[in-house]
């Protein structure tokens, strides 16, 4: 992925989605001066503060600091920068306006001012709903069906993680959600192009940040994203923004479908095929060249094989490392002493130079390192503990999935947008395209079991393509047919867990041959990847109403309605 915009840039980009998308050349991160203004001694000590999200430590230290020297511009600029942190931009652009009058044109300031401006415009018009230990931002003319399962998630994320990780915190996290690319961008600096590339959440300026389901063509896994990104948050409280990125996002990902409670693997299909290929050829991305960002590597197979690695390396952890390992781990890394930083690996990211700045607030202070938790937990360094790991995903039986992808994400065009051409562009047969074009005239004029046959014939060439998959399902739900379109969209589900559409129809199926518990879970996953089909809605409502849950079924009815603007 390109690296993105010019302010406020961090060396632990805390991403979410286990597909980037990011192919093309490495991009190197940008170089941040040694140089700037004059700065009163314990600046630098409060930004540490700041960037480890520390705002009680930052403000005892900003008192203690104005109250020796009330008219240092500075102290007006960190508290500002503080403001923000907590929220209230408003107070934030005020105090840094009058830092800026006692000390105009600091292009540290600034360039934060900007950035304060621009993160304030991208809320105008939000409206906020608050939980136990969430804050939820949110446009309320586009987003408000998406707050019932927002809430929910959250909160079992909080009950599911917090304890986990050994994190207490006061107050609420701010999370803001935006169905809106360019806003999300101002909020973030993350471009439209990005987006794109995979960058849907984040966890950056002590809050989490989401791109809405309502932007992306066929919508993404937002909560588990939600939640990912909240472990993300708990990280850094838990270590002081002291973890590494390959142990960021590993944690995250071995977590983020925990709030589920059902079971499911850490690692996707997708995971584990590059896992695989890996082990097999022994082209695995070592944890040092991960730094200081997942970004900076070469390919979208690259980040998405440093997630899995992560992924799998944290669960190693977890395992081996006995009851709260985890929990200990991030406790040593918070409270042991970090070692210099070594040059990164032929092929890896140079690290940014680094100095107090409010304007980098994510990415000033010390280093990030596991090294003081992997010696706690195993008494190992870094290298070692990678050695270790690696012999024990030699002894894992890996399973590849064949016809898994990297996914790549689309941006919801304004007007009418017609998804067939991107799935036959998917398709690498070229006899496989010809027959699902044929095969898709016959549907639209209502010749199914030509269509049928026609889907068949394609799959022959290309067996493991989800949509094909899907269209052959639809066809044979049209012909009466639900236990073997079942037998078709569970091939789907194995290939791409994250296909929207093909919970829709398994829903569908699963209602025509009675079985109403596996119908209601497949319709509740529909919810998950994109909540603006009002079919889910629709017949979660009934099944909820025979089943005597009441308000449920009163809220899907609502949302059904709301969305078909009845």
């Amino acid at each position: 992925m390109k690296s993105w915009a010019i302010l406020l840039i961090t060396t632990v980009v805390l991403l979410c989605l286990p597909a980037l998308g990011a192919a093309g050349p490495a991009v190197e991160p940008p170089q941040f001066s040694q140089s700037g203004p004059k700065r009163p001694d314990g600046y630098g000590k409060i930004v540490g503060e700041l960037r480890a999200w520390d705002i009680a430590s930052a403000s005892r230290e900003l008192t203690k600091h104005r109250r020796e020297n009330p008219d240092q511009p500075a102290w007006l600029a960190l508290e500002g920068a503080k403001a923000y942190l907590e929220g209230d931009y408003d107070a934030a652009i005020g105090l840094l306006n009058e830092a800026l009058k006692k000390s105009p044109g600091d292009s540290e300031w600034l360039e934060l001012r900007l950035h304060l401006k621009q993160s304030l415009s991208a809320v105008r018009g939000f409206k906020s709903r608050w939980t136990d230990h969430f804050e939820i931002h949110f446009d309320p003319r586009l987003d408000a069906v998406l707050l019932p399962y927002m809430e929910e998630t959250l909160e079992a994320a909080y009950r599911e993680f917090a304890g986990e990780l050994g994190v207490k915190f006061a107050g609420r996290v701010r999370v803001e959600i935006f169905s809106d690319p360019d806003r999300f961008h101002k909020a973030s600096t993350i471009r439209r192009s990005d987006i794109e590339k995979g960058v849907v959440g984040l966890c950056k300026f002590n809050k989490v940040l989401l791109i809405s389901p309502a932007a992306l063509q066929r919508g993404y896994r937002w909560l588990d994203t939600a939640a990912h990104e909240f472990v993300h948050y708990l990280i850094t409280k838990a270590t002081r923004n002291k973890t590494p990125i390959w142990l960021h996002e590993g944690v995250a990902k071995l977590f983020e479908k925990k709030w589920r409670k059902s079971g499911l693997p850490a690692l996707s299909p997708i995971d584990e095929t590059l896992l695989y290929k890996a082990k097999t050829n022994d082209a695995f991305i070592s944890f040092k060249s991960m730094e200081p960002s997942l970004i900076y590597l070469k390919t979208a197979e690259d980040v998405q094989l440093a997630y899995a690695e992560g992924a799998s390396a944290a669960e190693f952890i977890r395992r081996r490392g006995g009851k709260n390992s985890i929990e200990k781990m991030l406790r040593a890394i918070r409270e042991g002493e970090l070692e210099k930083r070594s040059a990164p690996e032929p092929g890896g990211a140079r690290f940014p130079m680094r100095r107090p700045s409010l304007v980098e607030l994510e990415s000033t202070g010390s280093p990030q390192s596991a090294e003081a938790g992997l010696r706690a937990l195993f008494g190992v360094g870094l290298a070692e503990f990678e050695e270790l790991w690696k012999k024990d995903l030699e002894g894992q039986a890996l399973q590849p999935q064949k016809g898994a992808r990297v996914r790549k994400f689309r941006l919801r065009a304004t007007g009418p947008v017609d998804d067939t051409g991107a799935d036959l562009a998917a398709l690498k047969s070229a006899v496989a395209r010809r027959r699902t074009r044929l095969a898709d005239r016959l549907w639209i004029r209502g010749r199914m079991k030509a269509a049928w046959v026609e889907y068949r014939r394609a799959l022959r060439d290309e067996p493991n393509s989800p949509p094909l998959l899907n269209r052959l399902a639809r066809s044979e739900i049209r012909l009466g047919m639900p236990r073997q379109a079942l037998r078709s969209l569970e091939k789907a589900v194995l290939v791409n867990p994250d296909h929207g559409v093909t919970y829709v129809h398994r829903g569908v199926a699963f209602e025509m041959i009675g079985d109403m518990k596996s119908a209601r879970k497949a319709w509740e996953e529909a919810i998950q990847i994109n909540p603006f089909n009002p079919l889910p809605h629709e017949r979660l409502a009934v099944l909820y109403r025979k089943e005597g849950l009441a308000e449920k079924a009163k809220r899907e009815l609502e949302l059904a309605r709301r969305l078909r603007g009845i």
